[in-house]
């Protein structure tokens, strides 16, 4: 077991660390518009001191999460997302994040995608697109699973449990337990009142979608199943998006035991389930599999074809990738209102110009000249572009 690591609390009163932090939660150039976050830029130094000052008394108390419901489109799903105040709720949620990246880093397996900076969905994308292409007979065979309701099924203790055989600092782990359930609480009564991160999590369950440090504290958590997959288990290549789980295989068999290897695994040490729509499917036929297909009857044929492997927005297959088929159609709808509108002599908005041009961005990383060539070229990008620019100049001007 690697050695723990400890005074990471004291880290955090560092004004160099603090000015860090406050970069790193400002890089959206929206959110700096917010009114909250121009304060803390327009005033850094005395914010900073402020902080400083939160950390040496031990003073933060967080503050109750507005909640509220989003539809997701990328998924098709409603949520319940929460956000804080940026200051200090926010900056204090960067501040641990960044004082114990490096320990969550530590160990992580390079396929462990999503929260984790230069990991997100393009480079699972890279990696599927790279694997079917250059080892067919390695992907023969496919399996997806997802987390069932991950984030909201994390069991707390377990959690900061995991989370305690990497880091000693009980005072820091105090102030993670805080933060997660939100107690209105700070280090100083906790200490008065002689609380553990134990006493303060109880057997809570679940983490708040929104929170900066939750995702890297879920992704932490899901860290054993990467280890139990390997090639001894019958899974040649794998990568995890957050909960969603995609494994490769030369064997179908092998990719089943691995499925309900990782679902006892879940069940048992982690407190977690997989969903029922688990499936392991074929990407590709062996010529004996393509002769015994060509006897079939129709309607078999059409059910046990090869599939393409979808994952972050796109389906792969040996030799080709596409853009998946929900994406797809909102492209090309997005295509024809804005070939509508130039054709009537409308202006082009803001957020159909950026929203189009961002849909088009994905075309570049699958094959898709056909589909460039009707619903894109046929517009032009570079008059969406000057709608996006000028209106970024507007902003900047008025900022």
């Amino acid at each position: 077991m690697p050695k723990r690591v400890g005074n990471i609390y004291a880290r955090m009163a560092d004004p160099a660390f603090i000015h860090h932090c406050i970069r790193v939660g400002t890089m959206d150039s929206e959110k700096r518009r917010r009114r909250d976050v121009k304060k803390v830029l327009d005033h850094e130094d005395f914010y900073v001191d402020v902080m400083a000052e939160i950390v040496r008394e031990r003073s933060f108390k967080p503050r109750p999460a507005h909640g509220r419901t989003v539809y997701d489109a990328s998924s098709q799903k409603v949520r319940e997302t929460n956000s804080v105040p940026f200051f200090p709720d926010g900056l204090m949620h960067i501040m641990v994040t960044q004082a114990m990246m490096d320990v969550l880093m530590r160990g992580m397996d390079p396929w462990s995608c999503a929260s984790v900076p230069n990991r997100g969905g393009a480079r699972v994308r890279k990696r599927l697109c790279s694997v079917m292409r250059r080892d067919p007979k390695g992907t023969r065979y496919a399996g997806e699973a997802d987390v069932k309701s991950f984030y909201g099924s994390i069991p707390l203790r377990r959690l900061m449990t995991a989370l305690a055989q990497k880091i000693k600092d009980k005072e820091f782990l105090l102030l993670v337990a805080i933060i997660i359930t939100c107690e209105p609480l700070t280090l100083l009564e906790a200490e008065v009142m002689s609380l553990t991160w134990e006493d303060v999590v109880g057997d809570r369950r679940g983490l708040l979608i929104g929170f900066y440090v939750n995702q890297w504290l879920a992704n932490f958590y899901l860290e054993p199943v990467d280890r139990l997959l390997n090639p001894s288990r019958g899974v040649k290549y794998h990568t995890r998006h957050m909960d969603n789980l995609v494994l490769l295989g030369p064997n179908k068999r092998k990719l089943h035991r691995a499925i309900e290897e990782v679902r006892a695994f879940l069940r048992e040490e982690l407190d977690l389930d997989v969903k029922d729509d688990w499936q392991i499917y074929r990407t590709t036929f062996t010529p004996a599999a393509e002769r015994a297909h060509q006897n079939w009857d129709e309607a078999k044929r059409a059910r046990c074809k090869p599939r393409m492997v979808a994952a972050v927005g796109y389906r792969f297959a040996h030799g080709k990738t596409m853009l998946r088929k929900r994406n797809f159609l909102r492209l090309t709808r997005q295509s024809r209102r804005i070939q509508k509108r130039l054709a009537a002599g409308r202006p082009i908005s803001f957020s159909q110009a950026a929203g189009f041009l961002s849909r088009a961005g994905q075309l570049k990383h699958c094959d898709s000249l056909r589909a460039r060539q009707k619903y894109v070229d046929v517009i032009g990008l570079g008059r969406l572009k000057d709608v996006v620019r000028i209106k970024s100049r507007l902003l900047l001007a008025a900022a």
